[in-house]
């Protein structure tokens, strides 16, 4: 029987605490940058906001301003808002709704025009339509790409429900349209064709729920307006490997519009 060497274990102990730590920190370092640019400054944004805000009213306990003249000012708050959403990619219709309607905010309150906030809802709807089209001319470009195939797929859901399971090995686009209905995709039995597969979902007043193999990461590039995307995937909830490797080649990319709809990506 051997002796137990103490020593020995408390240095392997040692070995893995550093280890895991080292791994969390180069976890979390990816992750912040991964994010983009501008997600550090977030806090500090919001975070000044908040200060200019108490020191006026600070000011206005003490005599020194008026807070009723500075108030007017407030829909710079929605215009710095829209502003830190423009920066990402699929916040950006969001971040120009609110610029827009900040700015038409700021010219009612200096009564340069006549602005209230039950016009909110048509400016609103001007956007959605203005997504759509925009939406509709990059798709067309898209499509060039992307010709008709046994890889393609397309998926229409018009007030009512769609339930699909594909299982075609050489995957590579698909067309989604949920408008007023469901639409449910599972790509469990499919493999991409190469690295990356196109998928153009458009959801309008409706819901999109997909389902991929665990080894397929999901890259989101659409525009969202009023509406959810959610994606609880094992690559999305899981921190980067510390070593800096890629655990998966094969990258499901999404695009298109979600206005006053939702779109699940699950494994």
């Amino acid at each position: 029987m051997t002796d137990f060497d103490k020593d020995s274990l408390r240095d392997s102990i040692h070995r893995d605490i550093h280890d895991k730590i080292h791994g969390d920190i180069q976890a979390k370092i990816h992750a912040k940058f991964s994010r983009g640019p501008a997600a550090g400054y977030h806090g500090i944004i919001w975070g000044g906001a908040i200060c200019v805000v108490g020191i006026m009213l600070l000011l206005d306990h003490m005599g020194l301003v008026s807070a009723g003249d500075i108030w007017r000012f407030w829909p710079m708050l929605m215009i710095v808002a829209g502003a830190i959403n423009l920066t990402q990619p699929g916040k950006r219709p969001w971040g120009a709704f609110l610029v827009v309607a900040g700015g038409l905010f700021l010219l009612d309150n200096l009564g340069i025009i006549h602005f209230r906030w039950a016009e909110l809802w048509p400016l609103a709807i001007i956007a959605s339509g203005l997504m759509m089209i925009w939406g509709s001319i990059e798709a067309r470009r898209r499509r060039i790409d992307f010709p008709e195939a046994q890889s393609t797929m397309n998926a229409t859901a018009v007030f009512g429900g769609v339930e699909r399971r594909i299982t075609a090995h050489d995957f590579h686009y698909a067309r989604v349209s949920a408008v007023f209905g469901g639409i449910e995709l599972d790509f469990h039995g499919a493999d991409i064709d190469g690295e990356e597969a196109v998928m153009e979902i458009n959801a309008v007043f409706g819901g999109v729920e997909i389902r991929v193999p665990d080894n397929w990461r999901v890259e989101a590039r659409n525009q969202t307006l009023f509406g959810g995307y959610s994606d609880t995937t094992r690559s999305a909830v899981s921190p980067a490997p510390s070593d800096g490797s890629v655990a998966s080649t094969k990258t499901l990319v999404i695009t298109g519009q979600i206005l006053f709809g939702g779109v699940e990506v699950k494994n």
